[in-house]
């Protein structure tokens, strides 16, 4: 259930961003989803072209980019790979890290004619 309401969210800033545009037609919709959200992309993509169909957006097909986790250290500003957890900074041991990347939930692109 979810994933129909995410999809449903891109579908209406899909139109929103195609009348801003003054686009005839969207062909493509890109959109973020990070690694950390719980999210099945599957049916994200299935809701997505349900909703589509029979609308203005009718055949849009809706890609989904999975930015990678990652942690940074507000202390030193060190960047590493995965989830922020509870264990200190790596390169200073000063901070506990913070999520940098990995929760993104965005429209990021159309591709419109």
């Amino acid at each position: 259930m979810h994933e129909t309401g995410l999809a449903s969210r891109f579908v209406e800033a899909a139109f929103e961003e195609a009348a801003r545009c003054g686009a005839s037609r969207v062909k493509v919709v890109g959109a973020r989803v990070g690694v950390l959200q719980a999210v099945d992309v599957d049916h994200l993509v299935e809701d997505f072209a349900a909703l589509v169909r029979g609308t203005a957006l009718d055949g849009a097909r809706l890609v989904v980019e999975r930015p990678a986790a990652s942690a940074s250290c507000p202390a030193c500003g060190a960047s590493v790979p995965g989830e922020a957890g509870d264990t200190p900074c790596p390169r200073c041991g000063q901070a506990k890290l913070v999520t940098a990347t990995g929760l993104e939930l965005t429209l990021a692109w159309i591709e419109v004619e």
